[in-house]
């Protein structure tokens, strides 16, 4: 073998060990975390393509669900164990675990999923995508309503209100839309141009919560807010040292947990009552359905059960 030939070789060895690694580095965050409505089980998906199931009981591995697309955003039916899943390109589905079936989104072109929501009774889901389109659709997947696209290009969150059948996106503004796809209200969070993350509806529907990325290039921190339904922003609170990704309310609607730098208890009112330290950026979280523990999931792959203390009490990363 010449030279040229042998450092040729060199050359690309090292080229895909590093593509190799980037690709090992890339897949490592989990998004989404989330506890299924009777405690049975709790679901993770994130950039490697997989979601898996543990028990939510014992915290023990069950299954895994290959999607063959990164896992945005998991969301479990209100009562059963049906799990609505964004994912990007066509990855998007409804997952029913007791019946081991599979149900794809369909109707609508480039419907990358960004973010997911059940209505209050389990009947619609609203599914939040990459090109700045709303979609609407039944439990069975089928398309019933496709929302104007806005002048934005890509919605990063979306919630229904938890007593009406109203939608609130996040992406440049907030955005309120009726089930019919009608523009209620679109609301500035703040003075700069902030990406927002995450939102969720108090369970009495008097306000929701939001939590958006900061700009620390510009020194503009992460903010958690809270909201009443009609744009008056109620509170705004500068805490963490990093972008909030997820936030979740225990079932009574008295504490809300975030997942930021730290895992972090609030009260209902935005006071700080526990914050459990984090060795990396968390970015999904859920409450158990009792309210004793927490779920999160990381950007490196790890997942955690945390007390209401704010303390770690099962490492359960695989």
């Amino acid at each position: 073998m010449n030279k040229n030939r042998f450092l040729l070789l060199i050359f690309l060895i090292f080229f895909a060990s590093s593509n190799l690694q980037a690709q090992q580095v890339e897949n490592k965050t989990l998004w989404t975390a989330n506890w299924s409505a009777d405690g049975q089980y709790i679901a993770v998906g994130g950039d490697d393509q997989v979601i898996r199931l543990f028990d939510g009981q014992t915290f023990e591995f069950l299954k895994t669900f290959s999607i063959g697309e990164q896992v945005k955003r998991l969301r479990w039916h209100p009562r059963k164990n049906i799990l609505a899943v964004a994912a990007t390109g066509q990855g998007s589905r409804i997952i029913d675990i007791e019946k081991n079936k599979t149900t794809l989104f369909s109707g609508v072109d480039n419907l990358g999923g960004r973010s997911i929501a059940w209505n209050r009774n389990g009947r619609l889901i609203a599914i939040a995508d990459y090109d700045g389109k709303l979609s609407i659709w039944n439990k069975k997947g089928k398309l019933l309503k496709l929302i104007k696209k806005e002048s934005t290009t890509s919605y990063v969150a979306v919630d229904w209100h938890s007593q009406k059948d109203e939608i609130t996106a996040l992406s440049k503004y907030i955005r309120q839309y009726d089930r019919k796809g009608k523009l209620i209200r679109k609301i500035q969070h703040r003075e700069q141009e902030v990406l927002m993350l995450c939102i969720i509806w108090h369970p009495s529907g008097d306000f929701f919560v939001i939590g958006d990325y900061g700009d620390y290039d510009h020194d503009y921190p992460a903010l958690l807010q809270f909201w009443q339904p009609y744009g008056h922003l109620l509170k705004s609170i500068e805490r963490s040292r990093a972008e909030y990704r997820n936030i979740s309310w225990n079932r009574e609607g008295t504490l809300l947990a975030s997942a930021s730098d730290a895992m972090r208890i609030w009260s209902k009112e935005g006071e700080l009552i526990a914050e459990g330290k984090s060795e990396d950026l968390l970015w999904g979280i859920d409450w158990s359905p009792d309210g004793e523990f927490i779920v999160t999931s990381s950007e490196t792959r790890k997942i955690l059960i945390w007390n209401k203390k704010g303390e770690v009490v099962r490492d359960i990363s695989f």
